[in-house]
């Protein structure tokens, strides 16, 4: 026993502070000898606390009934067998929340029990094996094939899809020697890429034909002595590559004859860009002539105007003088001087009014034109180029207006007209003529124009309304005029057809729909029987225009001159008894939209009476406001009988 104490100091002295825990236990035997339980002889400070208690406590209780049912009482017979097998023995058991390797050595009669904690190694020991788990089952579920090997070449892990395309099952590949699990991989490319990986040569990537028809994006990298292979399938962006190669071999095939076709389309740009100059300058030139044709209206007016007053007035005396008086014949002379001075105001007129139906923007509503008018445009602005061409000839019928815009209609019959003279040569105006006619024809009105000239070759008359396409010399035409005017009729719901014969000239048919209505007209002032002197207010900031609309309507009517919209307004304040109110549109102070606006709401029963006077000058704002009040509006310079027509149908007032 003394040896056996002084075992138990040392030990005590040697273990007490070591981080594994350390206990001694004596077997304890019935009288028969029989090993029934164990004694702690001593524990350290460790081994106490892992289950549970002091080293104080232990010392000299039984296993039983110290731990009754802790995982180290179970272990009895461990230990038991320890004793009388005189051999060692290693468990693991839980205590609590703690896991413990337990290594039990025989002493005399009794056990030295080690005890360590291996919490920490188990779960990180699970925690990889459920790492390697999710791993595996990833690298199973991806479509990619995937597979490692040793540094002896032996496959250590190999996934569906790697198996599936060596046509091999996975049993049959794990743990072999690759190069004799697929020996068809010998000689080929990835032998020797990954064997210049397993050198030490670093990663790879590059593709491989696993099978005819099917390529692999071959990723090879290496670590600690193994080599991971991984393979994407690229089998449609190969695909994609091989049809792309195939398509630039097609080009390069055709790249001599696109060449050829972009010299030529440049070329054709090159016109059409001089071309384009050409329009852009027309442009411009339209906007002047519209600019110019408002500002000469005014004074126009007031100079035709005149010019038929001084007429009208000295009309009478003329007629009463006898022809061989000397003062008859200078009174004669005068007023032919004065018709002819008319007569030039007229052209003038005419000439500004053309110009600007040309050059206006025309509204996007369709509405009831008359087709001879418009042709009667078209024919003044082009007759610079007929008069030394071709005779003119008429054959116009009576038909119905149709739906169409005024100023782009004009302008498809004078392009029409044009490309007659230009198929007309100089100088023999007697032997060519064109030919004007219109027709009724069901819901449609026709018009023709058609020429004796030179005419068109088939494969000319095939391209003639394509846009760019000219049989003139590079300069002189756009190529654009019939293209452009195709669109224009056909945006009016209406086409534009053309037969020719070489030597035998050429016939343009513009057809439009018809508003089933006669094309209204005029009356003119001398057919019409004067009726009752009436009222009427003239507003106008323009005085000499205003003086002369005041001179002419107060022959037979009443009538008051006001020079701006305010004084308009004032003027109706105090006296709304007028038949009718000729009011400029556009004026310095007030506008006659702001008139119009300002009486809706203190007079609206005098709207009905008005009529605007416009120069062609329109602003945005003019120009809604006239397409959407139902006003009637008149153009400078006026048609007399346009005016007295106007005065004689005013609405009656209310009280007579």
């Amino acid at each position: 026993m003394p040896d056996t104490n002084v075992m138990l100091a040392a030990l005590e002295e040697a273990e007490r502070h070591q981080p594994d825990g350390c206990m001694v236990f004596h077997a304890v035997r019935d009288a028969a000898g029989a090993l029934v339980d164990f004694q702690w002889a001593w524990a350290n400070h460790a081994g106490a606390r892992a289950l549970g208690h002091a080293p104080e406590s232990l010392r000299g209780q039984r296993l039983r009934e110290l731990t009754p049912g802790s995982a180290l009482a179970v272990r009895m017979d461990v230990l038991r067998s320890v004793v009388e097998a005189g051999r060692p023995a290693v468990d693991s058991f839980q205590e609590g929340e703690a896991w413990l390797q337990a290594t039990a050595v025989p002493l005399r009669d009794g056990v030295l029990l080690r005890l360590r904690d291996v919490t920490s190694a188990l779960r990180l020991e699970e925690g990889v094996r459920e790492t390697l788990d999710w791993v595996r089952s990833v690298l199973e579920a991806t479509p990619d094939a995937f597979f490692t090997v040793d540094a002896d070449w032996r496959v250590t892990y190999v996934n569906h899809e790697a198996a599936a395309i060596s046509g091999r099952s996975q049993e049959q590949l794990f743990r072999q020697i690759l190069w004799q699990a697929c020996p068809e991989l010998l000689g080929t490319r990835m032998e020797r890429e990954l064997r210049r990986v397993a050198g030490g040569a670093g990663p790879t990537i590059f593709e491989w034909r696993a099978t005819p028809g099917r390529w692999h994006e071959v990723h090879a990298w290496g670590a600690n002595g193994n080599v991971s292979i991984f393979g994407r399938d690229v089998t449609a962006r190969k695909q994609a590559e091989a049809e792309r190669d195939m398509l630039l071999s097609r080009e390069h095939s055709g790249r001599l004859e696109a060449e050829a076709l972009v010299h030529e389309r440049t070329r054709e740009l090159m016109v059409a860009r001089e071309r384009l100059v050409q329009s852009e300058k027309l442009a411009m030139a339209g906007q002047l002539a519209a600019g110019v044709g408002h500002e000469i209206n005014n004074p126009l007016s007031y100079v035709v105007g005149n010019l038929q007053f001084a007429l009208e007035q000295l009309a009478p005396f003329t007629a009463r003088l006898e022809a061989r008086d000397a003062l008859a014949c200078a009174l004669g002379e005068a007023m032919e001087a004065l018709r002819e001075a008319k007569e030039g105001a007229e052209r003038i007129r005419n000439t500004v009014r053309d110009l600007q139906t040309f050059a206006r923007a025309e509204e996007p509503r369709l509405s009831p034109v008359d087709v001879h008018a418009a042709l009667e445009f078209g024919l003044a602005m082009a007759m610079p180029h007929l008069r030394h061409r071709a005779r003119v000839e008429k054959r116009l019928g009576e038909v119905p207006t149709v739906m169409a815009h005024e100023g782009r209609l004009g302008q498809v019959f004078l392009q029409l007209l044009v490309n007659a003279a230009q198929a007309i040569p100089e100088g023999d105006v007697a032997r060519y003529q064109v030919t004007l006619s219109s027709w009724r024809e069901g819901a449609s009105v026709v018009v023709e124009v058609a020429d004796n000239g030179h005419g068109m070759a088939p494969e000319v008359l095939e391209r003639a309304f394509e846009p760019f396409f000219t049989t003139r010399p590079l300069g002189e035409g756009a190529g654009l005029g019939l293209s452009t005017s195709l669109g224009l009729v056909r945006g009016m719901g209406g086409e534009l057809s053309a037969t020719s014969a070489p030597g035998q000239g050429s016939v343009f048919q513009v057809r439009l729909p018809s508003t089933q209505s006669a094309a209204p007209s005029v009356r003119a002032a001398e057919d019409q029987v004067p009726p009752g002197r009436k009222r009427v207010l003239v507003v106008d900031d323009e005085p000499l225009l205003a003086s002369v609309l005041g001179r002419i309507l107060g022959a037979r009517h009443d009538v008051v001159v006001v020079h701006s919209g305010r004084e308009a307004l004032d003027t109706l304040a105090r006296d709304a008894d007028f038949d009718r109110v000729f009011c400029d549109l556009m004026m310095a102070d007030l506008t006659g939209m702001d008139v119009y606006e300002a009486l809706s709401s203190r007079q609206p029963e005098l709207l009905k009476r008005f009529v605007f006077m416009t120069g062609g000058g329109f602003s945005e704002r003019a120009r809604v406001f006239l397409q959407t009040v139902p006003v009637p509006r008149i153009e400078k310079p006026f048609e007399l009988g346009v005016l007295h027509a106007l005065v004689e149908d005013a609405p009656p007032r209310a009280g007579t």
